[in-house]
């Protein structure tokens, strides 16, 4: 198999990208399977990699160092549209479209999250433990700017996930002055919240990078990415256990939900109106 004298710029000088997508059906496959499977293959007829980030080509290179051990590496480099190696992407809000308020279907929704939020937040912390419920609130309140809770395929399960996403970068050692830093995304082809339910696509893929310590900057890049990793998404928190929610974290979740609801002319609107975006700082 001929390989591209290219090099992935990373930390610590590993592969970063271990795995890839196999077009057009998006399989997933491993740099050892495509060694086996397209060892004699023709580099020109392979199959098109991408990754499962960005979705732009990939190939197979080697790393520089004594094993030159093989991996993945992006097409265009560092040129690539991916968070993983680009480090001049800007800092953007994940979701941006707007649905238009529907009154029922929003107030049965958030209502139904608002029964189950200690499920919610218990499995926003499995993945980024020291999530407080005043950055839950600040995320909640992003998601009713956006009138999430009106979109036709919003499915409940795939709120916590939603809500890591809005909530961009996470320090995940808060109080120290350069914390570590987590940030949760959805790969690219998940534009906005009616993508994770489209009957028409492959199942989207939810990734964790961890960062290290931006110290010339207030948030980091992709030239500070330590590790990445895919993570599985699933409904079966909704039965789990629940109860090291602290009860001063319920009466904060409670008071928000109070203060935010705006009134309606029908008493069942009230705990549903419009939240404004509040001017948040990131959870350290």
């Amino acid at each position: 198999m001929a390989f591209r004298d290219e090099c992935l710029p990373t930390v610590k000088e590993k592969p970063i990208l271990e795995y890839a997508l196999r077009a057009p059906d998006s399989e997933r496959i491993t740099v050892a399977q495509h060694l086996e499977q397209l060892s004699d293959v023709d580099p020109a007829a392979a199959p098109p990699m991408r990754c499962p980030v960005c979705g732009e080509r990939v190939h197979l290179a080697r790393m520089h160092d004594r094993a030159h051990t093989p991996h993945f590496v992006h097409t265009a480099g560092v040129r690539a549209l991916c968070p993983l190696v680009n480090a001049t992407l800007p800092i953007t809000t994940a979701f941006l479209n707007i649905y238009p308020y529907n009154t029922r279907l929003g107030y049965q929704r958030r209502r139904e999250f608002a029964q189950h939020w200690r499920h919610h937040l218990a499995e926003i912390r499995r993945h980024a433990p020291n999530f407080s419920v005043v950055r839950l609130t600040h995320s909640l309140a992003q998601a009713d700017v956006l009138q999430m809770w009106s979109c036709p395929t919003l499915a409940l399960q795939d709120v916590p996930y939603i809500l890591l996403v809005l909530s961009t970068f996470i320090a995940q050692t808060p109080g120290l002055a350069h914390p570590t830093w987590l940030r949760f995304l959805f790969d690219t082809s998940v534009k906005e919240v009616g993508d994770l339910r489209r009957p028409d696509r492959f199942a989207p893929r939810f990734f964790r990078l961890h960062y290290r310590p931006a110290h010339n900057s207030m948030f980091p890049d992709a030239s500070h990415l330590l590790d990445w990793s895919e993570v599985a998404m699933s409904g079966a928190f909704l039965q789990a256990d629940c109860s090291n929610v602290m009860m001063s974290e319920a009466a904060t979740f409670s008071e928000f939900m109070n203060s935010e609801a705006q009134p309606e002319n029908d008493a069942a609107e009230n705990r549903l109106g419009a939240v404004p975006i509040r001017k948040s700082r990131m959870n350290k």
